[in-house]
């Protein structure tokens, strides 16, 4: 399991690294003039940037398809979603339940304020690539999930602000997501709020 999650941790570091400079490239050559020289160039070394990112995605997806299958099952959870679960969440037996990785990936409230004022907020720590992880997965069943808005605007309605009730979907997200990975590949994933 170390093997391949080393593996995992490659590929999804690789990847974002290449998709950081894919981003630049492209940056760069839209502050380039129409009849700059250097826009040729420019436009090969995104080509290849983008044909080595869609490798590294493929190769992510079948590493992520050997491992841990039933996490592609999951909604808003796609194969560099789930490469970047595994290569930063390792061995998931080594937390003792769901809270501990909710914490681990930062999105357990945590509760702030001093004498009678008490407030809860977001967790600024915890693994920043799993958090990052959650919230764009967050982000796409708010677009695509009733359930989740439903949820959101169940939260909003009872006095929660937004980032609060994207912070508890998190929350939620993260539970399912441990138990998920915590499950034999040939179980199918439990349902979610």
């Amino acid at each position: 399991m170390l093997a391949n999650s080393a593996n995992c941790r490659e590929l999804s570091r690789a990847r974002e690294r290449l998709s950081d400079q894919l981003k630049s490239n492209r940056l760069a050559l839209a502050e380039l003039t129409e009849h700059s020289r250097v826009r040729e160039i420019l436009k090969q070394v995104i080509q290849t940037i983008a044909s080595q990112l869609k490798e590294l995605e493929r190769r992510l997806h079948g590493l992520v398809t050997a491992l841990k299958p039933h996490l592609l099952d999951l909604d808003g959870v796609g194969a560099v979603i789930a490469g970047t679960l595994l290569a930063e969440v390792g061995d998931v037996q080594r937390f003792p339940n769901e809270d501990h990785f909710a914490s681990y990936c930062g999105a357990a409230p945590v509760e702030r304020g001093s004498g009678q004022n008490s407030r809860m907020q977001v967790n600024p720590g915890g693994n920043r690539r799993l958090n990052r992880a959650l919230h764009l997965v967050a982000l796409v069943r708010l677009r695509v999930d009733e359930r989740s808005k439903q949820f959101v605007c169940k939260r909003i309605e009872a006095g929660k602000t937004k980032r609060a009730a994207l912070r508890l979907l998190k929350t939620y997200i993260a539970r399912e997501i441990f138990k998920t990975m915590s499950q034999p590949a040939t179980l199918e994933p439990e349902s979610r709020p």
